[in-house]
């Protein structure tokens, strides 16, 4: 409930639109018992994940393999016979 009021307060206080999304109408109209029973009623969003990207040695030592296994086809590989 609490992430919902500061999502509201940030918006009315600064959002492009104005608290609309986050129930400002509701509130400001019928008070905090109406808004509180408003939002409950609507599925908070998901929070962002932060993708976290590879680590640049994995991709490196990866990298290597790759080319080696080129390198080592081109060359012929394992020749049996």
């Amino acid at each position: 409930m609490a992430r919902r009021y500061e999502d509201l307060r940030a918006a009315v206080l600064g959002g492009p639109d104005r608290g609309s999304r986050h129930g400002w109408a509701v509130l400001a109209r019928s008070g905090m018992a109406a808004w509180i029973k408003a939002v409950t009623r609507i599925p908070l969003p998901p929070k962002a994940v932060q993708h976290q990207p590879p680590e640049p040695l994995a991709v490196a030592e990866e990298l290597v393999d790759v080319l080696a296994l080129m390198a080592w086809t081109a060359a012929g590989g394992c020749r049996s016979g």
